[in-house]
């Protein structure tokens, strides 16, 4: 918990992080918490509790709870949802963080694949956002949604289409929204992350002269790491962004200057 919450704080403020047990979720959650908010850390149904982040974020005075729940099941969303009401008496942020990335060249996706890819990655996405926006909208407080998309909504990926495909919708998913739930004081934007060194990309990150090579290619010289996306997140979660709303924000070293 490195982050420097000075600048935008979000005390007071109860925010909702999808896929945060790690990688660029785990990143948000911690960023949100040292700013003051109440986090709630959801985790896939394969992965343990994230225990040593709650711990984390309660040595430094902060409220977390974890929570398990396949966010591509959308039965599963209440129990965020409930969660965060129960602990936290309130909503005022989401993160749609969680993603899956299938390694499959386009020849070989079948149904299966499609269906799944696209449940995590965007039905479950658009689904928790209209039901946390219930919950606001219900609450008569204005809110604040941030999806986490890819370069890769406007740029193919080689042998992962559906990873782009499902970005891709998800940048409209921000849009839509975000005029629909503008009335409500509700705002939704994305983040655009470039090449990062996550758990997604280990795979083809492990060898150090291919991590060297990818970060070369990048204007700032580097792959990024999940700490960089942490101050735009905290911008958009703030009551600094009010009159930010559909918009994206690139966080990729410049790499889609390339």
């Amino acid at each position: 918990m490195s982050h420097d919450p000075s600048v935008h704080s979000l005390r007071g403020l109860s925010a909702i992080v999808t896929g945060a047990s790690r990688g660029i979720g785990r990143a948000i959650a911690l960023g949100y918490a040292q700013a003051g908010a109440d986090v709630v850390i959801n985790h896939a149904t394969d992965q343990p509790v994230p225990q040593e982040m709650v711990d984390l974020i309660g040595a430094h005075g902060g409220r977390a709870v974890a929570v398990q729940a396949d966010v591509g099941n959308l039965a599963e969303h209440a129990k965020l949802v409930d969660a965060a009401l129960a602990h936290f008496g309130r909503i005022d942020i989401l993160v749609n963080n969680a993603a899956m990335k299938r390694k499959t060249p386009v020849l070989e996706v079948t149904e299966a694949m499609w269906d799944e890819t696209l449940r995590v990655n965007l039905k479950g996405a658009f689904f928790l956002a209209q039901r946390v926006a219930q919950v606001m909208v219900s609450a008569g407080t204005p809110g604040r949604i941030i999806n986490i998309t890819s370069i890769h909504e406007s740029k193919p990926l080689n042998n992962a289409s559906l990873y782009a495909i499902s970005k891709s919708g998800l940048g409209m998913v921000t849009q839509a929204l975000a005029l629909e739930l503008a009335p409500h004081r509700i705002t939704v934007n994305s983040l655009i992350p470039g090449a990062y060194l996550t758990h997604m990309n280990l795979d083809t990150m492990l060898d150090p002269a291919r991590r060297e090579a990818s970060g070369k290619k990048i204007p700032l010289g580097r792959l990024g790491e999940p700490e960089d996306l942490v101050a735009a997140a905290i911008l958009l979660a703030s009551p600094q962004s009010d009159y930010l709303t559909g918009t994206s924000i690139k966080v990729d070293g410049g790499g889609s200057l390339r």
